[in-house]
């Protein structure tokens, strides 16, 4: 990765996939970056659904959170309308609440696989896949 790119992003079969690896901070800057980044990866055509994944035990800085937040509604603007967000129980719900906006409808989940599940099938319910707030 860049230095000023400390996440990994990808597109798999129409789900949009954010993670941020271990030890990752965003500084403005990054923030910025992955919002360029992202606006250029939310094609309306290619994404149905994001998929973020924390793997961070480092706090949500205030440019990660406005970075989160637009990217929200970037994704929202573009026709995405479902959100899985994977991470420690704590920062679930943090980034659950952060990405609250309307329109979307926002899910926390223990592992990747139960959110890539959710995301692939908006009529499942998140008591099916296996969720924990």
């Amino acid at each position: 990765m860049e230095p000023s790119e400390r996440w990994l992003l990808r597109v798999e079969e129409d789900i949009l996939v954010i993670e941020f690896p271990h030890g990752t901070g965003l500084s403005p800057a990054d923030g910025e970056a992955l919002l360029d980044r992202w606006r250029s990866a939310t094609d309306p055509d290619d994404v149905d659904a994001i998929v973020i994944v924390v793997r961070t035990s480092r706090p949500c800085s205030d440019a990660g959170r406005r970075a989160l937040r637009e990217s929200a509604q970037i994704a929202v603007a573009r026709g995405v309308d479902r959100f899985a967000v994977v991470g420690q129980r704590s920062k679930r719900r943090y980034l659950k609440r952060t990405i609250d906006v309307e329109g979307v409808d926002t899910e926390a989940f223990n592992d990747d696989d139960a959110a890539m599940q959710w995301a692939r099938s908006p009529s499942a319910t998140a008591s099916s896949v296996g969720t924990s707030s």
